[in-house]
């Protein structure tokens, strides 16, 4: 195997050498480590499961990942010397993706069985939204697309940097590199991961906007009709989060992007401007929670405020976002707003974002 790391071992004071091999013998290699510990690809769970060589009808996708809260990810190996690594790597994963998005529930359950995958059942016990979030995934065609490689090139940073800024939010793109190396019974593994900025970026809209003009402005009144026509308890259960929201001082941001109709709901944190909360219609309609556009709070108030939306029952990865310093905006069933409880949670997790505690007063 050509070397591709600059790293050097030593063992027990010795002088420093190069490892005894490094890289992959093969595509397989690569597919075989991710599958037995997916959750080395960013944002995915430890107790994530996955499924090798997943039929779609026009070949098998390296890899399929469920997580607990029901994303959904796929995954396509290549290595560097293939010299079609760029073409055919993001041929490959977008088809996958647009058979998937064909199958019923059923028809996945169906093939990740006949894979030996993993119990769903299992996974999902314990994450009551999970089988439901898995349907709604499917059907939406909402997955994470991630090309796993052993060498990221600019053309490849290219095209994910591309895809990320002109499709929606349905689409997450990212290239995982990790580079290996082996030395005596002693593994290495470096990985780096691009396109997670530019996919968080994005807004969860769908990706044509051409039959708008640019300067399309949505408002609240927008959003409530939109609502109202599909679902008019959930309207009026989002007209009661902002309207609560607004009386203890907090703004309706009105939006420009998007086909479907969205807002933001705005405020002030230790003197920011913080925007933890956004509605968004679409197929399906989420709630974004917005943490990345709320770090002028702070990482303590930060912390809460993740705290608190899990303790409403919001499904996020607690971990991930942390770990990405809180420079993540992730999106949730807006359904979630029409239990009465769960949305008096909601308003409150916002407010103490925006009226941090006095230390020491956070358990009071």
């Amino acid at each position: 195997m050509t070397p591709t790391t600059d790293v050097l071992v030593r063992t027990d004071g010795g002088s420093w050498q190069r490892p005894t091999s490094e890289g992959y013998v093969d595509e397989y290699e690569l597919q075989r480590l991710l599958g037995e510990q997916p959750s080395l690809i960013e944002g995915i769970g430890r107790e994530a499961v996955a499924v090798r060589e997943f039929s779609t009808g026009v070949g098998p996708a390296d890899l399929v990942v469920v997580d607990t809260d029901g994303t959904i990810t796929v995954v396509e190996c290549k290595l560097a010397r293939n010299q079609e690594i760029r073409r055919t790597i993001m041929g490959q994963v977008l088809d996958y993706a647009s058979r998937l998005a064909e199958l019923t529930p059923e028809d996945f359950q169906r093939r990740w069985s006949a894979q030996n995958g993993p119990s769903l059942d299992q996974l999902f016990e314990g994450f009551p939204d999970g089988q439901e979030n898995l349907a709604a995934n499917l059907r939406a065609g909402v997955f994470t697309l991630v090309l796993a490689v052993d060498a990221i090139n600019e053309d490849l940073r290219r095209i994910v940097r591309y895809l990320n800024t002109h499709t929606t939010a349905g689409m997450r793109l990212l290239a995982i590199e990790l580079r290996r190396a082996v030395h005596a019974s002693t593994e290495i593994l470096i990985p780096t991961v691009y396109g997670s900025e530019s996919a968080d970026e994005k807004d969860a809209r769908p990706a044509s906007r051409a039959s708008l003009p640019a300067s399309t402005t949505w408002t609240q009144a927008d959003v409530d009709s939109w609502l109202r026509e599909r679902d008019p308890g959930l309207a009026d259960s989002v007209a009661s989060l902002t309207s609560e929201l607004v009386t203890h001082g907090f703004r309706v941001q009105e939006k420009g992007s998007g086909v479907f109709p969205s807002y933001s709901i705005s405020g002030t944190s230790s003197g920011a401007d913080v925007t933890p909360l956004s509605v968004y219609c679409g197929e399906p309609a989420v709630l974004g929670c917005n943490f990345a556009w709320a770090t002028g709070a702070g990482e303590e108030a930060l912390g809460r405020y993740l705290d608190d939306l899990i303790a409403a029952g919001a499904p996020l990865k607690r971990d991930v976002i942390i770990r990405a310093a809180y420079r993540k905006r992730v999106s949730i069933p807006l359904e979630l707003v029409t239990d009465p409880d769960r949305r008096a949670a909601f308003v409150a997790a916002a407010r103490r974002l925006s009226e941090p505690l006095p230390t020491g007063m956070e358990n009071a």
